[in-house]
């Protein structure tokens, strides 16, 4: 095995979009230094630069900068904004040419994505790796923005990946899109990790006595295991799972739909996720420092970049990069 890249040599990352740090995080434990991070939101700022205060912060519209004034490094990571893309609440997105105009909130967040062209047209990074939700290559404009890389003298691989499949308790599929140059080539093969159960993540608390029907009361009538904690879900059409045998739903950043249900002697016992628990979901350690209220707070953990993904991709990129394999823990 090779030993590790030193800190002189190491491959160094700028993490547009950055939110509150699963990126940096990921990247960071796969030796890769993080340069710069970038967000528009200062209280997601706030959080990464209490856990990575060696990285350089810019509060910033990343659709307005001027990219000179930003390093040139050896990997961009862009986690453009998704809420726009999502098909919540039954959006519609409209034709390219109305799209184009960018008249509405929607075109106009959406839009963000182009700013990977333009840092990438300033830098020309070797690598880019750019993190959406699934419904980013349904966008209108998305073949048109795979073009602008393209032209930019880039191939680009699309992937799906789930956070389950990368150590995660938690299921959860994204979007990425991996861009090289120069002849390049990432080694793109997933890991074979064992599947990590919710029960990795959760406190050892059963919640409080249920007293009255609750919205997942048709869940917990289900459950038949004493002191064996339950994954209960508010949504429709949800059922218990058992925490021990399964990973979480995916943490979103709007509301809190996961709890626990447990029987204790036959009686159930119900509880909310914690913030933490969800964090830990997402691969952050306990000592990672949050900003915000908890509505704040919440949003942040829904909207990282799960770490593991990260830090595998980080590796990857990594290894490409110094032509040889760089030895990170797990």
């Amino acid at each position: 095995m090779n030993a590790p890249l030193s800190a002189a040599d190491a491959v160094t990352a700028t993490d547009l979009f950055s939110g509150a740090g699963g990126s940096t995080t990921g990247l960071t434990e796969a030796g890769v230094r993080v340069e710069v991070a970038a967000n528009h939101w200062p209280v997601a700022v706030a959080t990464h630069s209490a856990n990575h205060p060696d990285v350089v912060h810019r509060t910033a519209n990343l659709s307005e900068v001027d990219w000179r004034t930003f390093p040139s490094t050896d990997l961009l990571w862009a986690s453009p904004s998704c809420v726009w893309h999502a098909r919540a609440g039954g959006r519609a997105q409209p034709p390219p040419e109305v799209e184009l105009l960018r008249q509405d909130a929607g075109a106009i967040d959406r839009a963000t994505a182009f700013a990977v062209v333009a840092a990438a047209e300033v830098h020309r990074y070797p690598v880019i790796i750019v993190e959406n939700v699934v419904e980013f290559a349904r966008w209108v404009l998305f073949d048109w923005w795979l073009t602008g890389l393209h032209a930019l003298g880039y191939r680009t691989t699309v992937l799906r990946l789930n956070a389950a499949e990368f150590g995660h308790a938690q299921r959860r599929i994204r979007l990425f899109v991996i861009a090289t140059r120069d002849g390049v080539e990432l080694d793109l093969t997933p890991p074979a990790l064992a599947p990590v159960p919710a029960t990795a993540v959760l406190d050892d608390d059963p919640g409080d006595p249920v007293t009255r029907r609750l919205y997942v009361s048709d869940q917990i009538d289900t459950i038949t295991d004493d002191r064996v904690p339950h994954l209960v879900t508010y949504r429709r059409h949800s059922r218990a799972r058992r925490a021990d045998a399964h990973p979480l739903a995916c943490v979103t950043a709007g509301g809190n739909h996961h709890a626990v249900a447990t029987l204790l002697d036959g009686r159930p016992h119900h509880r909310m996720l914690t913030n933490r628990e969800c964090a830990r979901a997402q691969g952050f350690g306990d000592g990672y420092r949050f900003h915000g209220t908890a509505a704040q707070v919440k949003r942040q953990i829904g909207n990282a970049v799960p770490v593991g993904i990260a830090r595998w991709l980080g590796q990857q990129a990594a290894a490409a990069l110094s032509g040889a394999p760089v030895e990170v823990a797990a």
